[in-house]
């Protein structure tokens, strides 16, 4: 009897129907833009609005690391650390979460999501 080579088993990827993707990767990939938005809301609660320029920097900077989870290019990272910057400036948004409304509402329509929705 001859052996017949064996056929090289391919990893299963998880765009193959049936595959299934780790816990913590759709966790991540459900909750990850609302944690990030609602941790920008809790710098703009606790910056002091108008009355403090700190507010822009505390965003800033806050906005630039939520870019930085994402891997998003710099360009784009700058720009929205100036707007995070500039919303943890703004008066009277202490208390509209904002930030958390716009990522639910970005996740709900799954704008920039190369997946479709399972």
């Amino acid at each position: 009897m001859t052996e017949q080579p064996k056929e090289p088993q391919l990893p299963v990827e998880k765009s193959q129907p049936g595959a299934r993707t780790p816990l913590i990767e759709r966790l991540h990939r459900a909750f990850g833009p609302l944690v990030g938005g609602m941790i920008l809301d809790l710098v703009d609660l606790s910056s002091f609005g108008p009355f403090g320029i700190g507010g822009f920097f505390v965003g800033g900077l806050t906005g630039w690391w939520i870019c930085s989870i994402y891997n998003i290019a710099t360009s784009t990272r700058l720009t929205l650390a100036l707007l995070a910057g500039i919303y943890c400036l703004f008066p009277l948004t202490e208390f509209i979460p904002v930030a958390t409304l716009l990522s639910a509402f970005i996740r709900f329509r799954g704008i920039g999501d190369s997946k479709t929705m399972e």
